[in-house]
């Protein structure tokens, strides 16, 4: 039980801290709607089922041991977050979204994006293979270490569908903040520009 406990106290902790995926959920679910938000949080975490899945057949640890294969990962993952932010530039009202939301920008699919910006994170996998072990019983099986994994994914869901959910709820109160709102449009892109060069600075200096 206090395996269990530990387990959901982490993955909280984990989920909760807001990320580029929570961004993700939040920004498709204001322009697009909140079913295109609850469909991002569905990519994101099949994205992170790859790595649980991976984590589970030992993929993940040959993924890790290997630094070329980790760095070319990594790119590909510098090379998405990047897109991410030119593709969340505001580009001026779309014509009307799901519920009746107004499209602020297309934005591609929010569950492909979800899925692969997720799944072009290596750090996923490393995440998956340091802390994952430490709480699960000595000695558990496959079975025991994809349900826990399952957990982690279903926390994951939970929490970015509410942040989209949420994000949608309080979109119509920037009209009360005047000039503001003109600025907000700009979060998700320098957010993911300063994300990219995060990661590039730490690929850079590894």
């Amino acid at each position: 039980m206090s395996h269990v406990l530990a387990f959901i106290a982490i993955a909280l902790v984990v989920n909760l801290t807001p990320g580029p995926a929570m961004l993700h959920c939040v920004a498709s679910s204001v322009s697009r709607g909140p079913r295109a938000g609850i469909r991002a949080a569905l990519g994101v975490e099949l994205g992170v089922f790859v790595y649980v899945v991976a984590t589970v057949t030992g993929l993940a640890a040959l993924l890790v041991s290997a630094p070329t294969a980790y760095t070319v990962v990594q790119l590909i993952g510098i090379c998405f977050l990047a897109c991410m932010a030119w593709t969340s530039v505001p580009r001026g009202k779309q014509g009307e979204g799901e519920d009746g939301v107004t499209q602020r920008n297309s934005g591609g699919r929010p569950f492909v994006k979800g899925f692969l910006l997720n799944v072009s994170n290596p750090k996923i996998a490393l995440f998956f293979l340091t802390i994952l072990p430490q709480l699960v019983p000595s000695g558990a099986s496959s079975w025991q270490l994809l349900a826990f994994g399952l957990g982690f994914n279903l926390s994951g869901f939970t929490v970015n569908t509410l942040a989209g959910l949420l994000g949608h709820q309080l979109a119509p109160a920037t009209d009360r903040l005047g000039p503001v709102r003109n600025v907000l449009p700009w979060i998700p892109p320098a957010v993911f520009l300063a994300l990219t060069a995060a990661a590039l600075w730490s690929v850079i200096t590894r």
